[in-house]
């Protein structure tokens, strides 16, 4: 048993993702299609919290206020992150 962990230990296992396999590219399309549809919804998410909080505080109701607040944060953190997803994802990945 014992020398079964020492051939393995010599072996380098090497990840090297390759964009020509087959399918890749409708998987990359599909990807995209999602992005556009989650800033869709960030869009939306943020036009509806905006009406939130004015209507809020239009009728002053602080807590639906701080609601529309809170959804117009989170829509542009949604957004943030669709839009940096490939660049996180590459960082993290180039750390090993």
């Amino acid at each position: 048993m014992q020398s079964l962990f020492l051939a393995a230990a010599g072996y380098t296992f090497k990840v090297a993702p390759d964009p020509n396999v087959p399918g890749a590219v409708g998987i990359q399309h599909a990807i995209n299609g999602f992005a556009v549809y989650a800033l869709m919804a960030a869009a939306a998410g943020f036009l509806l919290g905006a009406a939130t909080w004015a209507i809020g505080g239009r009728i002053g109701n602080e807590h639906t206020a701080v609601g529309g607040k809170i959804g117009m944060v989170t829509s542009l953190a949604v957004a943030f992150l669709v839009g940096a997803a490939a660049t996180l994802l590459n960082f993290a990945f180039n750390l090993g």
